[in-house]
């Protein structure tokens, strides 16, 4: 079985059916959308592989929706495949400009559409496998600081270009050097990973998780304002809480900054992320 998942959006009941009933077949999970905005609203929450988009819909076309989808996943991402009737130059080219991958008739053959699914969905794993090997910090699992900064950078300027809003959290584990004073530097390594797997369970497919360099973490949430980053970092909190190591709990102290604090430089925000987590370790230690 497939395990990738491919998300169609035509307000055509027709085309829907019959383009999932071609997938399925080959064993793609197949998620059918009829509007734009309903596309979009799944996609903050959900990740999938593959975006099957048509151009002629009510409300938003598929040039706006595609826009959109680009503004939070980038080119290498997410694969978007326009399936349409307009096959004019000036339709294709405002497509490719709107961020597709690819562009197919619904007047070609079946073949056609599988074998384009096919190309883009080994291409984007092929891209995922090469960037987890470079991106992936190899004790924790979770991202590395290479990728933690350009991921930061890429978010930062999409607010500025695009208005794409986004929480950054920030935190520092405790006791990491007495954990390894004591018990050795596999008992640190125990509670590193432990805290990792934590977090992981309480962020979103979306929220992205960076090990910044010894026991600094950071988290960008995409859609997300300043309460809601609260939310998370205390949620994350409550089940780092829960981990216990030989024979010391596990916390941490966390600072959160938001986009529309309209920070100058990424760094300005990030700077401001790091300050707050610091007056929050200085409190824990009260």
């Amino acid at each position: 079985m497939v395990e990738e998942k491919i998300l169609i959006v035509d307000d055509s009941a027709e085309v829907l059916e019959k383009t999932r009933e071609l997938l399925t077949q080959v064993g793609y999970n197949v998620i059918a959308c009829h509007c734009g905005e309903d596309a979009l609203e799944f996609l903050k929450d959900n990740r999938v592989d593959l975006v099957i988009l048509d151009i002629n819909m009510p409300n938003l076309n598929g040039y706006e929706v595609c826009l959109r989808i680009r503004q939070t996943f980038a080119l290498d991402d997410l694969p978007v495949i326009f399936l349409t009737t307009r096959e004019d130059t000036d339709s294709v080219s405002k497509g490719f400009r709107s961020g597709a991958s690819d562009f197919v008739s619904k007047n070609a053959l079946s073949d056609i559409l599988l074998a384009r699914v096919n190309v883009h969905i080994r291409l984007s794993r092929s891209l995922r496998y090469l960037r987890d090997i470079s991106l992936t910090d190899d004790m924790t699992g979770c991202f590395n600081r290479r990728h933690g900064m350009n991921s930061l950078r890429e978010w930062f300027s999409r607010n500025k270009r695009y208005g794409t809003q986004f929480s950054l959290i920030y935190f520092d584990v405790n006791g990491l050097k007495v954990v390894n004073d004591m018990y050795g530097h596999q008992a640190g390594d125990l509670l590193l990973r432990s805290v990792v797997s934590a977090a992981k369970g309480i962020l979103r497919e979306s929220d992205l998780l960076f090990r910044m360099g010894g026991d600094e973490f950071m988290v960008i949430c995409p859609e997300t304002d300043k309460k809601g980053a609260f939310i998370c970092a205390d949620r994350m909190q409550k089940a780092v809480n829960d981990i216990t190591i030989v024979d010391k709990k596990v916390s941490f102290a966390f600072g959160i900054a938001h986009s529309s604090e309209d920070y100058k430089e990424m760094d300005d925000m990030l700077h401001s992320a790091d300050v707050s987590m610091y007056e929050c370790k200085k409190k824990m230690k009260k």
